[in-house]
């Protein structure tokens, strides 16, 4: 970029089928990426380790409950929550010292998670549900919203507070509050296999990733936000 332009965004995603479009491979099936406290942390599904990235450069790991999943900052980046898939629980580390601070049960098979302030939101897949988690002043369950048709991907629009998840099953988007009484405000068809969403929320824009057809849908503002006006 020109001398004196602001930097580009850099987006980090995870090839779970081992295509690696960077020269950084922090593992053998890398699930999801999050950057916490200014340090990128990838999940590797495989080895059940975190890679911890600093500037590019893989400069820690640690390991974590069994396959881990989904990954996110949590109450203003003071913890990484971390979900397991197979030992079926969500986490929460220290992003610096890398030590577990916290460790709660998620439902039947969690898959992902994000976060809006000290609250978590987690994908129930296999239970057909979201789970609502606060975590102060303690990580306790606080809420399940049953979901059905297999929810997966999961977005935040961190100005609105909206709550974008994906059910691959139905292939279809719901939105709901990001608060902790979530209920299902807006339902959206999609692409097949929607297993990925994310916001553009300075535009209004929502993207969902279709894996069946490798294509991507773009869902303006006027559609998905249509009372924002």
């Amino acid at each position: 970029h020109p001398a004196g332009a602001a930097r580009p965004a850099v987006f980090v995603v995870p090839a779970e089928a081992g295509a690696h479009a960077l020269a950084i491979t922090p593992g053998d099936r890398p699930h999801d990426a999050a950057v916490v406290a200014g340090r990128t942390f990838v999940a590797d599904a495989r080895s059940g380790t975190i890679s911890v990235l600093d500037r590019g450069r893989r400069t820690a790991g640690f390991r974590v409950a069994t396959r881990p999943g989904g990954l996110a900052g949590v109450d203003a980046e003071r913890a990484l929550a971390v979900v397991s898939l197979r030992e079926r629980v969500v986490e929460l580390y220290d992003p610096h010292s890398l030590k577990r601070i916290a460790r709660a049960p998620a439902g039947a098979g969690p898959t992902h998670v994000v976060a809006d302030g000290d609250r978590l939101f987690v994908a129930d897949t296999r239970g057909g549900a979201l789970l609502v988690f606060r975590t102060r002043p303690k990580l306790k369950l606080a809420r399940r919203v049953g979901l059905p048709g297999s929810p997966y991907g999961m977005a935040i629009d961190p100005i609105r507070h909206r709550l974008w998840v994906t059910l691959t099953a139905r292939n279809e988007l719901v939105a709901l509050p990001a608060h902790g009484r979530p209920r299902v405000m807006r339902r959206l068809p999609t692409v097949r296999q929607p297993d990925a969403v994310a916001v553009d929320a300075a535009l209004g824009i929502v993207v969902v990733a279709g894996r069946s057809a490798g294509v991507l849908q773009l869902i303006g503002r006027d559609q998905a936000y249509p009372d924002d006006h």
